[in-house]
């Protein structure tokens, strides 16, 4: 299926990244640039926050020290190859003979296959899509977030301290992220 996913908003990075054999991508770097612009008006790059946390569900420090110290470089090769997603067949090794998706139904081990509500990165749609690859009694499907709030986008699941938010009782039916809140 052809994924929103706002990765694809990295894919112009990558030709000139191969055209140039540039081995890395300062993605963190140009995260911690750019945030002043996307935290403070006149919010010109307001559109970023949501890629990496729904609206309210960080602490404002939190979420500053996430972007600006969280984020590393990144090879080409990495990016080179995540643009795969996007392409017929969807994510495949560096050779682009092995898809990763016609493997999955010979898993047998257990997955627990998490989205966040407002994850931009990567949506329920395409979790539940890349789920229902694996056999079903291996797999268990949950989206994190609720009509009226919370919500909960890429790195708030792991990352969320808005107040309000009862996480526990969120996570309470996924026991294996039990160690993420305790």
């Amino acid at each position: 299926m052809s994924s929103r996913s706002s990765l694809k908003l990295l894919l112009p990075l990558a030709d000139p990244a191969q055209v140039l054999n540039v081995p890395v991508i300062p993605i963190g770097t140009l995260l911690a640039a750019t945030h002043p612009f996307a935290a403070n008006p006149p919010y010109l790059l307001s559109w970023l926050s949501p890629q990496i946390s729904a609206p309210d569900m960080l602490q404002p420090k939190l979420f500053e020290k996430l972007v600006t110290e969280n984020f590393e470089t990144v090879p080409a090769k990495l990016l080179l190859q995540l643009a795969t997603a996007f392409e017929e067949g969807g994510l495949c090794d560096k050779s682009g003979t092995f898809f990763y998706k016609n493997h999955l139904s010979k898993s047998n081990v257990p997955v627990l296959a998490i989205a966040g509500d407002q994850d931009l990165i990567c949506s329920p749609d395409a979790v539940y899509e890349t789920m229902k690859l694996i056999l079903e009694p291996l797999v268990t499907y949950k989206v994190f977030g609720e009509l009226g709030g919370p919500h909960f986008a890429h790195y708030d699941i792991v990352g969320a301290q808005q107040e309000g938010a009862d996480l526990r009782r969120i996570f309470k039916p996924v026991l294996p992220l039990k160690f993420y809140i305790n």
